[in-house]
Order: C-alpha cells, then structure tokens, then sequence
C-alpha cells in the first residue's frame, strides 16, 4: 500500500488541520473534564472535597498561566499541549479513586429548640485522609497542566487564522471542543440513565481517563508553528527568543494598557462556575445532572458558531470595531442573564438553570484579545495571561465555596448584589 507522505505533510502543516487538532485535544482533555466536574457529587463530602481540589486546581492554573506563555514561545505548542494534556488523565483518576475508597459512618446529631431536645440518627460519607491529599494534590497538578495546553491552545487559535477568519476559526475550535463535553454528558446519561439517583459508576471514570489519555496522544500532531502555513499561503512568524527575553514580555503584561483594562473581565469570566457546578448541580442526581449539561454546552457551540461568524469575522468593521462589538455585546448580554437568572434566584428558591456562557466565551476570547496583535509571541503571552488572571477569579471563588460550603449561592453575591440591595429597600417599604 502506498502512503503519499507528502500529502499528508501539507495537510498537518495547514493552519486549519492545525486548529483542528487542537480542537481534539480540547475535545478529549478539557472537554471531558468539564463533563466529569459537572456531575453532581452524591454527598457534602464529596461536595467539599471538589471545593477544595478545583481551589488548588485554579490557584495552580493561575500562577502557571501567567508563564506558561512564555514557556509556549521557548518549547513549542506540541509540548505543553502533550505535557497538559496528560494531566487530565490523573485527575480523573482521582475522581476515581475518591469514588472507590468513600465508606459511610453511623452518627448522631443533637438538635435542641423550644421543645426539647432531640437525637436524630445520621449517616456521614467520608473518605481516608490520604484520597483527600491524593484528590487536591492531582488539582493542582491539573492546573498546571491546565495552564501549559490552554497557552498553547490560545497561540495557535489566535495566530494561525488570518485577520478575516479569527472569529471564524475560534468558533470551530469552540464548537468541537464543546462536543466533547457535550459527548461525555451523554456518556454520563447513559451510563446512568437506568440508575436513577445512583452515584456514577467505575465504567464511567474509567472511560473518561481513557478518552482524556487519549488526547494527550493526539497532541503528537501539533507541529512547530514556524512549519505552518495559513490559507493565503503566508507562514506564521516566530521570532527567536530566550528565557530573559520571555520574562521581560512576562513582566510588561503587567503594565500593558490592555491587559489592565481586561484584568477584572478575566477575574470574572470564570467566577460563576463554582456557583452553576456546585450549588446548582447539587439539585440533580447523575442522570438529570448529565441531561441538563448537555444543552448547557450545546448553547456555548451554538453561541460560538453564530457570533464568531456574524460578528468577529464581518468584513465590513475593522479589527478596534469589532473588538468593541464584541466587548459590547458580552458586557450586555452578561448583565441581562445573570439579571434574569437573579429574578428566578430570588423568586423560585429551588433550582435555576442558567445558559449565560450562549455568547461569552467565542467574544471573551477572540474579541479583545485577538484583536490587539498579529504576533505569535504576543499572543502566547497574552493567551497565558488571560487564563491566569481568569483562573486565578476561580481559584478565589471554590475556595471560598470550600470555606462556607453552608452559604448557598456564595459567588452569586458578585454577580447579584445589586439585585439583593434593591429587594431589601422593596422589602423596607
């Protein structure tokens, strides 16, 4: 059988095949991570141990984030791509782990009111200390693994498009790279669909550290940037560098216009998960979990196909055009969700489901910040930048969910305080 090696060295080496790829990795990695951390846990436990591991994971995140751009520049995608990759896999298997190892105790509890005092028997959900150190200690390694692929990810994403295909190309990423959430919610449905409220079962974890080993594999495809050529046949540039060099671009992110200006929209973007992962979640079982994340993700795929095209990439605006466009309609569309959801959150005091993430990712991403460079270097950093900042808002929200777990909507309050202000004076009249 003849294998033309040629073809397929210009296919891998195409901008688009290059995006594709990534788009699997994500698929398989963060893809079924965000799958695996939106099931609903089974116990207050395991709810607080998941506080804790996603604390250490985005704290790691963070401070990886803020370098990893620059390890981008000096080692290539393909290696922080594979290296990342693999730590999905390990938290996973913690997943698992804290799955197999959970036993029960008989307790009592003491309650005392006006009419006396009452004991009540209780069954408490443990795990051994040493599944818990094991737990938090694959969270952190996660975000650091965390932090190399989505530097690398965010590179090759903003850099390999042309100025017109921007929008365009991040929403194909985007739309593949939900599909794996969106696939593993279903896995997670099926697996669980004739088991009513029964926790996940071990087949489940197993298949998610399978899909998510696999990913790490595919990250092989990655090749260097400098070998990649984009649809108008132009190549991508990739200045020599050195590590002094990086830390020096490191050190003027912090100072850069407008990085500052993005800083608390970065802090932010991802403070709402603790809330809609752990507060919401904890009103579904594994099946109706799984049922609800798999239109959660679809509307992100959905958002980031229709707005990456009608908007990022219209031909009529220049890039300062729409990069405002974009910031406008994220700002806009985020306080009339989340202004909404504060309505139900108020009125209905049971579950609410919130679709915010329609339009804010595809925007968050290629708006601002790919509209500020062309520059490979750059972009790396700025790419290892955003997620830092972003994860450093998360890892501030689990852990506080981890230190008040009793508090109930504890990160709503950023996102709703205003409305709670507002039914106080209603309340005082």
């Amino acid at each position: 059988m003849n294998i033309n090696t040629k073809g397929f060295v210009e296919t891998i080496n195409n901008a688009q095949t290059q995006v594709y790829v990534v788009a699997l990795v994500c698929f398989l990695c963060p893809g079924m991570f965000n799958a695996l951390n939106s099931l609903s846990t089974d116990n207050l436990t395991q709810a607080n141990l998941k506080y804790q591991q996603n604390a250490a994971l985005y704290a790691c995140f963070a401070l990886m984030g803020l370098i990893a751009g620059g390890l981008n520049n000096l080692l290539g995608p393909r290696v922080l791509l594979v290296i990342g990759g693999s730590t999905y896999a390990i938290y996973a298997a913690s997943q698992y782990v804290i799955h197999l190892t959970q036993y029960t105790v008989e307790t009592v509890v003491t309650i005392s009111n006006a009419t006396g005092t009452f004991i009540i028997p209780k069954t408490v959900v443990l795990v051994p200390e040493a599944t818990g150190a094991f737990a938090v200690a694959a969270g952190g390694v996660l975000g650091i693994g965390a932090g190399m692929l989505w530097a690398a990810q965010g590179q090759i994403v903003m850099t390999y498009p042309t100025e017109s295909q921007k929008g365009t190309y991040f929403a194909k990423f985007w739309v593949i790279f939900n599909l794996g959430t969106v696939l593993g919610s279903v896995i997670a449905l099926g697996e669980s669909y004739n088991s009513g409220t029964n926790p996940a079962s071990n087949s489940l974890y197993i298949i998610f550290i399978g899909l998510m080993a696999c990913g790490s594999a595919a990250a092989l495809l990655i090749v260097s940037p400098s070998r990649v050529i984009r649809e108008d046949h132009s190549q991508v540039q990739t200045p020599p560098t050195n590590v002094s060099r990086e830390f020096v671009g490191i050190l003027r992110l912090f100072i850069d216009p407008a990085m500052i200006v993005l800083f608390v929209p970065c802090l932010s973007s991802n403070w709402f998960y603790t809330y809609q992962f752990g507060n919401v979640q904890a009103y579904f079982d594994t099946r109706t979990c799984a049922f609800n994340n798999i239109f959660y993700w679809t509307s992100q795929m959905a958002g980031s196909w229709i707005l990456g095209n009608m908007f990022l990439d219209n031909p009529r605006q220049n890039r300062i055009k729409r990069a405002w466009m974009g910031a406008i309609i994220l700002s806009s569309s985020t306080l009339v969700v989340w202004g909404v959801g504060a309505v139900f959150q108020y009125s209905w005091n049971t579950r609410t489901l919130h679709e915010g993430d329609f339009v804010k990712q595809p925007l968050e991403w290629i708006g601002p910040l790919s509209s500020l460079s062309n520059d490979s270097e750059k972009l790396s950093r700025y790419a290892g930048f955003y997620k830092g900042v972003q994860s450093g808002g998360a890892a501030l929200s689990w852990g506080l969910g981890a230190m008040y777990p009793e508090w109930d909507g504890i990160t709503w309050f950023w996102n709703t305080n205003l409305v709670e202000e507002w039914r106080e004076l209603e309340d005082g009249k």
